[in-house]
C-alpha cells in the first residue's frame, strides 16, 4: 500500500515501513542509478517480474541489500509507480527488454 505517497507494508502482522532514504546518501544513490540504468519503462505492464524479484537483480549487482520495501520505495522515486499498491510484491509498466534481466 501506499501511505503518505511512500510504500508501506503490513502482512499478516509484519510491517516493513522502510524506505530507502533510511540507507547512506552514497547507497541511495548507486540504487537509484542502477534503477535509471537498468529498469526501462514501457506503457504496458509486465508480468513475472516483481519488486522482490527486482530487489534481487539489483543485490546481485550492487551488492547492496534493501528490504522489499525499501526497493519499492527507490521504484517511486525512480517515476515507477505499482499498478496495483495493495500488491505485496508490486508489478510495474516496465521492460522485459531491460538491462537488468540479461543477466
Amino acid at each position: 500500500m501506499i501511505r503518505n505517497g511512500r510504500p508501506y507494508t503490513n502482512e499478516n502482522g509484519w510491517e516493513d515501513a522502510g524506505l530507502i532514504t533510511d540507507h547512506p546518501e552514497e547507497e541511495q544513490k548507486i540504487v537509484l542509478d542502477w534503477i535509471r540504468s537498468n529498469i526501462l519503462p514501457r506503457k504496458t505492464v509486465l508480468h513475472g517480474r516483481t519488486s522482490y524479484g527486482l530487489k534481487h537483480l539489483l543485490e546481485h549487482d550492487v551488492k547492496i541489500y534493501l528490504t522489499n520495501n525499501e526497493f519499492k520505495d527507490a521504484m517511486m522515486m525512480c517515476g515507477f509507480e505499482p499498478v496495483d499498491p495493495n500488491m505485496l510484491n508490486w508489478i510495474y509498466r516496465i521492460s522485459a527488454k531491460s538491462p537488468a534481466f540479461k543477466q
